[in-house]
């Protein structure tokens, strides 16, 4: 059993090692979340538990966004694990909730943190929730960058988050019959974008 923990705490202690910025990932575009990720799940969370630095939820998969041949033998265990202290990304859910999540696969086993998905089902816009079913992964060429101010370089493979409330939540970025990257245009996004138009955010709808 010891030997079983000390495993465990040693593989996620290597997997965060690769997250030494303190979380400075956060705010990334759930688009981005599902292409970097290994798999993206809807999952309702059972139970956690802290075993030393690791905490592991146990989770019921109700459906599968997207899964590499790895991900699948590692969540047959309905296991996810993630550093115990937030400070190191670690991923707090909420026992009786549904949430979509996205994580990586290490030494066979599936990590998720703060640098992924895990959003409430229930919180998801529809445009969220459409973009995991199938539209998030047609723009997985095109790169998403948050710009701040008005100095930001767009390029034919990006898009660019001048928005950090409406595009998350409205916007998928796809590549275009010009080949270039940009935002597909939709009433949602255009109503939330409303009400931040006057300044840098006019570039928002590009």
């Amino acid at each position: 059993m010891r030997s079983n923990v000390l495993i465990l705490t040693l593989a996620v202690t290597v997997a965060y090692l690769q997250y030494s910025n303190a979380c400075s990932c956060m705010g990334y575009h759930p688009q981005t979340q599902y292409c970097r990720a290994d798999f993206v799940i809807l999952a309702r969370v059972k139970r956690s538990t802290v075993l030393n630095s690791l905490k592991v939820y146990k989770v019921r998969i109700r459906k599968t966004y997207k899964g590499s041949d790895k991900a699948t033998v590692a969540l047959k265990s309905g296991r996810l694990l993630t550093a115990s202290d937030e400070a190191m990304c670690g991923a707090n859910l909420e026992a009786g909730r549904v949430y979509a999540i996205s994580g990586q696969v290490n030494s066979l086993k599936a990590h998720i943190n703060l640098c992924g998905m895990a959003i409430p089902w229930r919180n998801l816009t529809r445009r969220q929730r459409k973009g995991l079913k199938s539209v998030y992964k047609k723009g997985c060429d095109c790169r998403i960058e948050y710009c701040a101010g008005r100095k930001c370089h767009k390029t034919p493979d990006t898009c660019l988050l001048t928005n950090r409330f409406c595009h998350p939540k409205q916007a998928i970025c796809l590549r275009q019959k010009s080949r270039k990257c940009m935002w597909g245009r939709n009433d949602d996004l255009k109503k939330c974008l409303l009400p931040f138009l006057g300044g840098s955010d006019r570039r928002s709808v590009r």
